[in-house]
């Protein structure tokens, strides 16, 4: 199928075979926005993030490809560190993510690790800090031992604080990131990860109610291609007017508009037939430090192939709407 942008922003077409005849195709594109005086800019160019068509990875972050037709619901990927108010250390802090119904909220502390008292470990008094960063890699996992063999945690491997054994418990390190509702109090507690990004191992919803293992696969299986924690998955009506970061600047919240939750349509001809299919957001990507916003729009259809018919798709804003203006709509968006 020919495929012609006919958008001011990045954008891919790919097709692939569901059957003898039957054709799957799904179009990507990516608006790249700056926040500038509390509206999103658009961005094109140079400066414009690409369509990804195959795993990239981000921070060491590995981003799933735009053209992923499996994924449901709307990821939210924040990019950021945990930042001290006004640039003044502090011990501990809270960061979160919020837009409508969605809210992603941690606990940051400063560097401790565990220390004996008489009766008990008990974590050291956290390290003041101006800046935490929010990998897994701060959150609760990591490997531990256990009868002299090292055992990776199941869900987060990365992580830090995992023990098994009370003989190497003294001066390992406890997580900088926690939940702020399930907080480590002794060192036998095997928290859910709090994590701000998809870890190597399932995690799921919190307060999911008692069931038999066998059912885990179907609970699993609808955001297995999610690219974001089960906490940052939203559907449309879920989302709000802005997206809000606590914690991620000195200066006090970050507020991006959001941008629309309808995108650019793909007009469909195959042979003497038209058809029209409306691209939906599937990914918000934020760079807070950089006040960054990148929406990915995917559209979804099937065709049949006939030989020797002519098949093309144009990928274009609505006809009585200029691609700019589309874009401004989704600037001043809930204002």
């Amino acid at each position: 199928m020919d495929f012609t942008n006919r958008t001011p922003f990045p954008a891919k077409l790919l097709t692939g075979s569901t059957g003898e005849r039957e054709i799957l195709a799904i179009a990507a594109c990516k608006v790249t926005y700056r926040l500038e005086q509390e509206r999103l800019v658009p961005v094109t160019g140079d400066d414009a993030w690409p369509v990804f068509d195959k795993p990239y990875e981000f921070e060491k972050v590995s981003l799933s490809p735009d053209l992923e037709f499996r994924k449901r619901g709307i990821d939210m990927l924040v990019f950021g560190k945990a930042m001290a108010p006004q640039g003044k250390a502090v011990r501990s802090m809270r960061v979160a993510v919020e837009c409508g119904q969605i809210r992603h909220e941690v606990a940051v502390f400063g560097d401790r690790v565990w220390r004996k008292t008489m009766l008990r470990f008990v974590p050291s008094e956290p390290e003041p800090f101006t800046e935490m960063p929010l990998t897994n890699n701060r959150a609760f996992g990591g490997k531990a031992k256990m009868y002299g063999a090292e055992v990776a945690h199941s869900i987060n491997p990365d992580g830090r604080g995992f023990l098994f054994e009370k003989e190497e418990v003294e001066g390992t390190p406890l997580p900088n990131i926690e939940d702020p509702g399930a907080l480590i109090k002794a060192w036998q507690d095997k928290p859910r990860p709090a994590c701000f990004f998809k870890p190597l191992g399932i995690l799921e919803k919190k307060n999911l109610p008692e069931e038999p293992p066998e059912r885990m696969p179907f609970r699993v299986m609808p955001t297995l291609f999610n690219q974001a924690v089960p906490e940052l998955v939203a559907q449309p009506e879920e989302l709000g007017d802005s997206l809000r970061l606590m914690g991620f600047a000195p200066d006090g919240d970050i507020v991006f508009p959001m941008p629309s939750v309808k995108g650019p349509s793909v007009h469909a001809r195959v042979g003497d037939l038209h058809s029209r299919f409306p691209a939906t957001l599937s990914t918000l990507v934020v760079l807070a430090p950089e006040r960054v916003l990148v929406a990915s729009y995917v559209a979804l259809f099937r065709y049949l192939m006939r030989p020797m018919e002519e098949r093309q798709a144009e990928l274009k804003w609505p006809e009585d709407v200029e691609a700019e203006k589309a874009v401004a709509r989704g600037v001043t968006h809930g204002r």
